[in-house]
């Protein structure tokens, strides 16, 4: 069963539940409109794939989403392997790798530790896949500087390296962790505001993950209205990036006033009932993540929105007596 990773079907709610973009592109009605055309027919992939690779490279696959991604890695690349996964991480992560791995080794602690058993069960025969979010999915913070040096060494020994890069967009300045041979999982809809719309890619210069990814992705998976994006994502060569992330950077300044450390979008805050403090906050009109099915029943989760947005979450945080400002 695919556990619900946040969100809320009450539109009474502000909801700092989900952590994407508040702001969407300027030519989200172009793109509507361009959906609504597109509807009558079958949309391939591969009609815009050419165009796609032009300004993201020929070691890319587009995808249904990061999940399309995760559901094949688990069927194939997972299939009869030693699965190392640091925890606490992106649930996605762990449901895919109960589908054929062989074992799940869950690592607590330093990130490096994760990297030392992987090498171990390689170099000890068991086919391994180690994979990991960076930023991390709760805590929005972004692995260290040294990671490179520890993908290069275990890819060395045979371990497939597989990095959730969801949230990339959201670091203002990303150090690069990753090798050719990594496989890389991109999501657009987060940094675009439109998470409704399932658009992701996969990322390696390892021709055979590339081809496994070919392979089994699904035909028409991205419909009509992912098709409309990916073409006016294209157009628009990054420039909503360039135009919003600043806005979101700027904001983030005030949480990490009050305690909230992040690389990204997101980040957590403890308090002493995750459970009972969403309910509380949820009648004050305000929506988080509780960070229980990451095993953290202390901790929630709270996306960064706009500036009047997030007014009204820390009134409701000092309402409740929740706001600890440091410094």
């Amino acid at each position: 069963m695919m556990e619900l990773h946040g969100g809320t079907p009450r539109k009474d709610l502000l909801d700092f539940s989900i952590s994407v973009n508040p702001y969407t592109p300027v030519w989200k009605e172009k793109m509507i409109s361009a959906c609504d055309e597109l509807l009558s027919r079958y949309n391939h992939i591969e009609w815009i794939e050419k165009d796609f690779k032009r300004v993201y490279g020929e070691d890319t696959v587009i995808l249904a989403g990061a999940t399309e991604a995760f559901q094949i890695i688990g069927f194939t690349f997972m299939d009869k392997a030693d699965v190392v996964l640091p925890v606490p991480s992106y649930g996605e992560l762990k449901r895919v790798a109960k589908f054929k791995s062989s074992k799940i080794h869950t690592v607590k602690g330093s990130l490096y530790n994760a990297f030392e058993l992987s090498k171990k069960l390689a170099l000890n025969g068991e086919k391994t896949v180690l994979i990991f979010s960076n930023p991390n999915n709760p805590s929005g913070l972004c692995a260290p500087k040294e990671t490179k040096e520890w993908i290069e060494e275990i890819e060395n020994v045979g371990v497939t390296v597989v990095v959730d890069e969801a949230f990339i967009d959201f670091v203002k300045d990303p150090v690069e962790i990753c090798t050719p041979r990594t496989v890389r999982i991109h999501s657009f809809t987060k940094s675009y505001g439109m998470p409704g719309i399932r658009i992701g890619y996969v990322k390696t210069e390892e021709e055979r993950y590339l081809h496994t990814f070919l392979k089994y992705r699904a035909p028409w998976a991205m419909g009509a209205c992912g098709y409309a994006f990916v073409k006016h994502l294209i157009e628009d060569k990054g420039k909503h990036l360039k135009n919003t992330m600043p806005l979101i950077w700027k904001e983030r300044e005030r949480f990490l006033m009050i305690g909230m450390k992040t690389d990204a979008n997101f980040g957590m805050i403890k308090v002493e009932n995750a459970k009972k403090f969403q309910e509380k906050l949820n009648t004050l009109g305000i929506h988080v993540r509780n960070c229980e099915s990451f095993g953290l029943k202390q901790m929630i989760r709270i996306s960064i929105r706009t500036k009047e947005e997030n007014d009204k979450l820390f009134e409701a945080l000092q309402k409740l007596g929740s706001l600890r400002r440091s410094g």
